[in-house]
């Protein structure tokens, strides 16, 4: 289901999201079972190297993100990085042996894995059981054998042993097995299975489609009776006769207009903005009661910015557009009409959890979008490895100029940083498989990059050899754009190559986990370029 309509579904139908881990011994079926429930159909697979990741709907509404595991002993010891609390585990027993079963020694480890990252619940599915000769006496075995190593785990671990009859070829059994997981959650979740009743749905508080949104902003417009000047001169004196989102998003405008002029980035418009609420809250604490709140600042202030730009490229200006083009902006862009717009980027969850109120939260469904490119200065797009590597090292400059804006410690938003970007990959995985998966090496290594870099633009709080006061200002990390960024280092969606090979940079161990780079270091401090001084005066 693509990401854009997600949203709609979770309206309509109550939709629920589970991610299911595939696991079990070897030539269990894990990557025909995930084929069939996908394609009902019989899929010819070979051995999994790595994983493969479907979703499936069933039923209406409630969604299942399938991640299947290849069951090899270099493996075994990655899995831990697939599990998390909502993470639900299916096992798959290979019954087509003649032996007595055997648990094996990694699903015991794999247990208190499971444990260790509070997933709670593993079904135990036996598989290839057309040519048992007395089913239920060896089912009846497997059943005894894993109760008894799941015994240990509880009540940490919810388990059951399923006793039907499953041939993932045919489908036979497959059905159950989605609704043993359907029944669970919804009993866990307290829906008890069923869809909402129209009494469950809430009315959307405004519209959402272009063309209401574009009537919404003209019919306010007209109603709108304060220009942007005296709008202004209103909000300094907390004077301003209504505080609605309207209002919101003329004074973010303002604030965005005069950052983007003087290329401050996206943290320091935010602090300018949340400058400006506490101090109306100050002024008039009965009107302006609104509490803090870092990520919904920054999303809307970037949505803004966003805006700004296009308009000024769609337009083909060769200046930011004035106060007075606010209107023309919001019609150009009017999804900012949308007061509900952070939900296609964000979970509840995430965007009001305190650590989002605290400080920046990436989203966890979506990547923002980008800039559109001039009609003037079109260039072919980056594709494969380099769209890849763009994209990370834009991901990487955002997060390592938010630490040195912020004052946090670096290992605590660099660990919340990867994990929302895996759940964005994997998530953007599921409805684009183009994009390449996440890699928490590539991650870390152009974080590192971009530290390495912005950390040489400071010397003891002084100017850099070379820089005048106004250069010293546009290459701070404080005020730096990327682009200035990029120019001012040379670094390049290529820049990896000088230190790994494609062989280890491309590795499945490089994605579950950080590995060293093969061909040189990973530096410490990227010192400014002799030329520092002329490329920031241009």
């Amino acid at each position: 289901m693509p990401v854009m309509f997600k949203g709609l579904s979770r309206w309509l139908f109550g939709s629920t999201e589970y991610p299911v881990l595939i696991v079990g011994n070897n030539e269990s079926g894990k990557t025909t079972l995930l084929y069939r429930l996908k394609l009902d159909k019989f899929v010819t697979t070979i051995p999994t190297i790595g994983f493969n990741c479907e979703t499936i709907e069933y039923p209406r509404g409630w969604q299942w993100t399938m991640w299947d595991v290849g069951g090899c002993d270099r493996i075994y010891p990655l899995l831990r990085f697939y599990l998390k609390p909502e993470t639900l585990v299916l096992f798959l027993h290979n019954c087509s042996s003649t032996a007595e079963p055997v648990v094996e020694d990694w699903f015991r480890h794999f247990l208190w894995q499971m444990v260790e990252a509070k997933s709670k619940y593993i079904w135990i599915v036996p598989t290839r059981q057309d040519d048992l000769e007395e089913r239920e006496t060896y089912i009846e075995r497997i059943r005894e054998l894993y109760e008894k190593e799941l015994s240990q785990v509880r009540p940490d671990v919810q388990y059951k042993v399923l006793k039907h009859k499953v041939c993932a070829k045919t489908g036979e059994g497959l059905e159950e097995i989605m609704a043993e997981l359907h029944r669970t959650m919804s009993l866990n979740a307290g829906v008890v299975g069923r869809r909402p009743g129209k009494s469950n749905i809430q009315p959307k508080e405004d519209p959402t489609s272009e063309e209401e949104l574009k009537a919404l902003i003209e019919k306010e417009g007209s109603e709108d009776t304060l220009d942007l000047q005296s709008f202004w001169a209103s909000f300094l004196t907390a004077e301003i006769p209504a505080w609605d989102h309207r209002s919101h998003l003329k004074a973010g405008y303002i604030v965005a207009v005069e950052s983007a002029e003087k290329g401050e980035s996206i943290f320091t418009t935010a602090d300018t903005f949340i400058a400006h609420l506490r101090r109306l809250k100050v002024a008039h604490p009965d009107r302006f009661r609104n509490t803090e709140h870092q990520t919904m600042t920054i999303f809307w202030l970037l949505q803004l910015q966003l805006a700004v730009w296009n308009y000024r490229i769609d337009k083909g200006l060769q200046q930011f557009p004035s106060w007075d083009d606010f209107q023309d902006v919001l019609l150009h862009s009017s999804s900012l009409r949308n007061t509900k717009l952070w939900s296609l980027y964000y979970t509840k969850d995430r965007i009001f959890s305190p650590q989002a109120r605290e400080s920046w939260t990436a989203p966890d469904l979506r990547q923002f979008p980008t800039l559109r490119p001039s009609p003037m200065h079109e260039m072919p797009a980056p594709q494969g490895k380099e769209e890849n590597a763009d994209r990370l090292l834009r991901f990487a400059f955002a997060i390592v100029q938010h630490i040195q804006a912020s004052g946090l410690r670096r290992g605590a938003v660099v660990k919340e940083a990867l994990a929302a970007l895996q759940t964005t990959t994997i998530r953007l995985r599921t409805v684009e498989p183009t994009i390449p998966p996440y890699s928490e090496t590539q991650a870390y290594f152009w974080i590192q990059v971009v530290h390495a870099a912005l950390e040489s633009l400071e010397h003891e709080g002084k100017p850099l050899d070379g820089l005048s006061e106004k250069s010293y200002r546009l290459v701070s990390a404080s005020h730096m754009s990327f682009s200035a960024f990029t120019l001012l280092f040379d670094i390049t969606p290529e820049t990896w190559k000088e230190y790994y090979s494609n062989k280890i940079w491309d590795s499945v161990a490089a994605r579950m986990e950080l590995v060293p780079p093969d061909i040189k270091p990973l530096p410490n401090v990227i010192g400014v370029p002799p030329d520092a001084h002329i490329k920031a005066e241009i």
